[in-house]
């Protein structure tokens, strides 16, 4: 098994605070929450043969993060994908989703799914881009302020 550096753990989470809070107005609490998501799968051998996470850099500096969870046999989870300002155009996140659905194909997968939010459009065209459809949607409350809750879906 292969034990995540802490380091990248804690990159994933900053760029999670960076991104969400400045840009999107989420509270401490979202950044908190992927800490608390993170640190129980690794509790729980995070990552497994079937998971993964993955980092984009530019110049030794971490700007971007993707991983991929197994929820059961047939079900695997895409989530944690941020960006930094600076690497959006470039492919960067492309890159990182493409990866994650070839990880994905690869361990057998028969679908995946991912959360989001309507705020967060880039992504959004970026998931359909490549197949996801939107399976559910509901207006919630979360991270101090109301959003449009989102479950994308792909067949693989």
């Amino acid at each position: 098994m292969r034990i995540i550096p802490s380091d990248d753990v804690n990159a994933v989470v900053r760029l999670h605070r960076q991104v969400y809070e400045a840009e999107f107005g989420l509270d401490p609490s979202f950044a908190q929450g992927v800490a608390t998501r993170l640190a129980e799968l690794r509790r729980g051998g995070f990552p497994g043969p079937r998971d993964g996470l993955w980092l984009a850099e530019v110049d030794a500096e971490v700007v971007g993060s993707i991983t991929l969870h197994e929820e059961s046999r047939t079900l695997g989870q895409l989530g944690h994908l941020v960006l930094l300002p600076e690497a959006r155009g470039t492919g960067a996140g492309r890159r990182l989703v493409e990866t994650v659905l070839d990880a994905a194909r690869t361990a057998g997968y028969e679908r995946l799914q991912l959360f989001t939010f309507s705020g967060l459009t880039a992504a959004g065209s970026l998931y359909r881009s490549v197949g996801f459809e939107l399976a559910s949607s509901e207006d919630v409350v979360r991270w101090g302020r109301r959003i449009d809750w989102q479950r994308y879906e792909l067949a693989l």
